[in-house]
């Protein structure tokens, strides 16, 4: 069984939370954790969106073809 050990550079130097939030990318602030959810609900939107645009034309569809039978007798009786 092999032991596997970091093993940090010889000019290392630790740094502290406060300083390793910094160069993470900073804290989760409110705003940020806002924007996130609007993202996830755009998204959630798009989704639903699509699917009642693809309801809508099927609808329409049905209902061309139904005034299209509608109108195939009085045509053919000219």
């Amino acid at each position: 069984m092999r032991n596997h050990q970091m093993q940090m550079p010889a000019q290392y130097t630790s740094i502290g939370d406060d300083e390793r939030v910094l160069l993470c990318g900073g804290e989760t602030t409110a705003w940020q954790t806002f924007q996130d959810i609007g993202r996830v609900l755009n998204y959630v939107a798009r989704i639903f969106s699509a699917g009642s645009s693809i309801v809508n034309n099927v609808v329409t569809i049905v209902n061309y073809f139904n005034k299209l039978e509608d109108l195939l007798p009085v045509i053919g009786e000219v």
